[in-house]
């Protein structure tokens, strides 16, 4: 009998072992604790009392036959390949004990820069040239108030989708992961919508389709936001950032250039959507193919009620005040930032005199001076920013350069002005969004768990502006008679840039 029982300990032990190792990937000290004295307890039953020694000393050579193995499997665990998250209850062991990334690899990380990219060809292009040319065909007279209505509710319904689509993907059981099917669905969507966009007759079916494409990129965008806390270790979280600031400055650039040789070949305006749209989901299924995603087992999916959809947009900042610090500081910088681009097509008209004809190849000039800067001032704060082991002094600078290119493009008569304040405000984009990124995702209010509703909750303050921006700046053009006042308009984008600035000052959990 004691034989038998001694023999069923070691298999259902080994049993465990094997499983916990295999199948689920290394875990960490406080979680095999857990787990060690979870089975004690379980050995240590009335029936099996005489074998409480045994127990004892199983127990210390469980958690070392642990280590040992989670020692050796380490080079295993860290390449790709599904990563289910704990089988043990919520709230049974520490959230931080449940997922701990190792360093991305350099093929993942490409493949992500890659569909980053795709992301923004997607929705870039239209925000910043095309859906202002599309309303300009088929709202000749009323341009800048049309423009203005049709990306403000299309912002609104990106503020309302992000944060849920990110609730909806922290509960997504596929066995394609997590974020996949919402990122490679979104960007299909999203570009099949473009399609329909660039035929559009009228302003309403612009308006109405606008709010698609908006609701299905906030889809892919959600489970693309999920890539910094889901895979990047805190120690590669300000260099990865800096490399996606970077991506995204280019993508316009490169849009531009796609958008403008699509233009030449007498595609006309649909060619200018569609071909960087293309373009773009074939980046992101190079994507979902290379980089595989973390699997949720269903056991562990909580219940969805219709109560959750509220609590996605939720969060408490007395809780969690440095996470509300950093939102309100992103959004400060993105409504000064959607205040300029949104009627970048019109200022150039207004100002400069520049035939709509003409735009998209000064802007891809623009882009290009941008992206030096971008590429130059995000490389050096973001590998700063990791060595010096601070965030606030990169966002400080930024937020001053921002406001002196607002000036100076408030008040240039000349294009050469125009291209100087141009190159400050790539040297401001750089060095904040190289920064900003890893400052919010180290003060994440649960990384772990819910690292896509909480980038969700993020992301309304870069979406929320997109619409208050638009609705707002027809007034400010308004001021002193006329709708043009550009000047007034840049000044309120410098204020509102140092605003951010000060909103980092409070933010305790870094530096």
């Amino acid at each position: 009998m004691q034989h038998a029982l001694t023999r069923g300990l070691r298999d259902r032990l080994s049993g465990r072992l094997i499983e916990h190792v295999s199948d689920r990937g290394p875990r960490y000290p406080a979680q095999e604790s857990h787990i060690a004295g979870r089975w004690s307890t379980v050995i240590c039953r009335p029936h099996v009392q005489i074998l409480a020694p045994l127990a004892r000393a199983s127990r210390s050579v469980y958690i070392r036959l642990v280590s040992l193995a989670r020692a050796s499997y380490s080079s295993s665990a860290s390449k790709e390949r599904p990563v289910a998250i704990a089988d043990t209850p919520p709230g049974s062991i520490p959230a931080e004990h449940l997922f701990e990334p190792a360093r991305v690899p350099k093929r993942i990380l490409a493949a992500f820069l890659g569909a980053y990219l795709g992301s923004y060809l997607i929705i870039l292009i239209p925000v910043i040239t095309t859906l202002a040319i599309k309303v300009a065909e088929v709202a000749p007279d009323s341009r800048e108030a049309t423009l203005g209505v049709i990306t403000g509710i299309g912002a609104l319904v990106a503020v309302l989708a992000n944060p849920i689509f990110g609730m909806l993907s922290d509960r997504t059981t596929s066995r394609f992961g997590m974020r996949r099917p919402w990122i490679l669905g979104g960007a299909t969507a999203s570009v099949l919508s473009l399609i329909a966009l660039a035929f559009a007759p009228d302003a309403l079916a612009v308006g109405a389709l606008w709010c698609v494409v908006q609701l299905s990129c906030n889809a892919m965008f959600a489970g693309l936001a999920a890539f910094l806390p889901d895979r990047v270790p805190e120690a590669q979280r300000a260099t990865v950032s800096a490399l996606s600031g970077i991506v995204q400055q280019f993508s316009p650039l490169i849009g531009l250039a796609v958008a403008n040789l699509a233009l030449s070949f007498g595609t006309g305006t649909p060619g200018m959507f569609i071909v960087p749209a293309t373009l773009g989901l074939i980046l992101i299924v190079v994507y979902v193919i290379v980089a595989r995603d973390r699997v949720l087992s269903p056991n562990l999916r909580s219940s969805f009620r219709v109560s959750d959809l509220a609590k996605a947009f939720a969060f408490n900042p007395r809780r969690n005040p440095d996470f509300g610090w950093a939102w309100l500081g992103r959004f400060f910088m993105q409504l000064g930032f959607a205040a300029g681009a949104t009627y970048q097509v019109y200022f150039l008209n207004a100002r400069f005199g520049i035939p709509f004809s003409a735009v998209a190849g000064l802007q891809l000039g623009l882009s290009l001076l941008s992206v030096i800067m971008i590429t130059i001032a995000a490389s050096v704060s973001g590998t700063l920013s990791d060595k010096l082991h601070r965030r606030k002094i990169f966002v400080f600078a930024a937020s001053g350069l921002v406001a002196v290119s607002s000036l100076l493009t408030a008040f240039a008569l000349d294009m050469w002005v125009y291209f100087v304040a141009a190159a400050i405000l790539g040297i401001a984009t750089g060095a904040y969004f190289a920064v900003d990124l890893a400052l919010v995702t180290d003060v994440l209010p649960n990384k772990q768990t819910q690292a896509a509703k909480d980038m969700g909750v993020f992301n309304i303050a870069s979406a929320l502006p997109q619409s208050l921006a638009p609705a707002l700046a027809p007034l400010v053009l308004a001021i002193g008679g006329g709708t043009e006042n550009y000047a007034a308009l840049y000044i309120g984008a410098g204020i509102v840039a140092v605003l951010g600035a000060l909103t980092v000052i409070p933010i305790k959990a870094v530096r």
